[in-house]
């Protein structure tokens, strides 16, 4: 058995120990437990649909289940920081990149399989099963850039909670921007998820007059991630090793 499969093994096996581990994955049912069984209630003693909103919603859901996946990944980086565990690294078979591909992937595979669980529970109508598969990509991406960000500034759990809440703020942004259709939508774009929901919007709202379609959108934000990931672990990897 390769020092790859032992390590991948062994890793599967501590994560499914975790309780944070079934937080996670109890977390997007939550979520989307609470819009298919609160906003119908809510529009029956307001009166009101938020069926225009949609778009909107779907994107939250995403985006917090790639908050949360990125979160607890960043968490149990640090909860190894805290024992040593990365030193342990640097003179042991696995290489920090293996460590930290494999939580990448963990973080990427729960935010993609959890949205789409998520979207599905909820209810919500209108979603293309293009957008459905590919759009929780996008977001996906976004994960691995939290869990680093919270790393960068934190060196325990107090200063990690305060770096998770700022990091998680900012998907207000993409949120934001999905009540503008101009030119002023794209003050938006600096942040990664911008792309991705819009494209979202694009798909699920295909009779407004967007800047961009589908296949404009989409590709512009999962680039941007992927690029954000490359030079954010850079920096990551030498403020770490260091």
């Amino acid at each position: 058995m390769t020092v790859t499969l032992k390590y991948i093994i062994y890793e599967l096996k501590k994560w499914i120990r975790d309780p944070m581990m079934i937080f996670m994955l109890a977390y997007p049912l939550i979520i989307a437990s609470v819009v298919r069984f609160g906003i119908p209630v809510a529009e029956e003693q307001f009166l009101i649909s938020v069926q225009p909103f949609n778009h909107v919603i779907a994107a939250v859901i995403m985006l917090l289940t790639s908050s949360i996946s990125g979160a607890i990944i960043g968490f149990s980086i640090l909860d190894d920081r805290d024992d040593k565990i990365l030193y342990a690294i640097d003179v042991s078979p696995v290489s920090f990149d293996m460590y930290m591909g494999f939580r990448f992937i963990m973080s990427f595979s729960l935010t993609y399989i959890g949205s789409i669980v998520a979207l599905l529970i909820s209810g919500i109508g209108g979603i293309p099963l293009y957008a459905l598969l590919l759009v929780p990509m996008g977001i996906g991406l976004f994960s691995s850039v939290l869990a680093m960000f919270i790393n960068f500034f934190a060196t325990n759990k107090v200063e990690g909670f305060a770096m998770m809440k700022a990091g998680a703020m900012i998907i207000v942004f993409p949120v934001a921007s999905l009540f503008f259709t101009d030119f002023k939508e794209f003050f938006f774009g600096f942040e990664p998820n911008f792309w991705v929901v819009k494209a979202l919007s694009v798909a699920m709202l295909p009779t407004v007059d967007w800047n961009l379609g589908f296949w404009g959108y989409f590709p512009v934000g999962v680039i941007y991630a992927l690029a954000l990931n490359a030079v954010v672990y850079h920096i990551f990897k030498r403020r770490i090793i260091i």
